[in-house]
């Protein structure tokens, strides 16, 4: 903490959180902050606004069996390396509204990037630009 004397006495607790979290029985007062946060609210909402969707070209690597690169903007991103797969199988009972899609959260030009092909619709979609 060094010399800084301000430092030494900040208390960084709320008001009225108890100084162990995770010791009590519940964990309710935890759950509802980590629930007031706009970041957890954005990351779990398929559906939100603060996610993309755009049809974009993208190449498959059949020796891998990933997307090896896709084109944004007229540029050409080579993926140097897929984070990890995921699928989304929803409302499957409401032709309209049905989303089925396999995901990749992929890195390249040293961004992170989530794709998608869009089983029903037959494209791919840019999903995501992750912070």
């Amino acid at each position: 903490m060094g010399n800084n004397p301000s430092i030494r006495r900040f208390d960084a607790r709320k008001a009225g959180q108890p100084l162990d979290l995770f010791g009590s029985a519940s964990r309710l007062p935890v759950v509802l902050e980590l629930l007031s946060t706009p970041w957890l609210r954005r990351g779990s909402d398929v559906d939100g606004p603060a996610r993309i969707e755009i049809a974009v070209p993208v190449e498959w690597d059949a020796e891998r069996g990933r997307p090896g690169s896709f084109i944004r903007k007229g540029k050409r991103y080579e993926i140097d390396q897929v984070v990890t797969q995921w699928a989304i199988d929803t409302r499957w009972w409401d032709r309209d509204r049905a989303v089925s899609r396999r995901c990749f959260r992929v890195i390249a030009r040293g961004g992170v990037y989530d794709l998608a092909y869009d089983r029903l619709g037959e494209q791919w979609l840019l999903v995501g630009v992750v912070d």
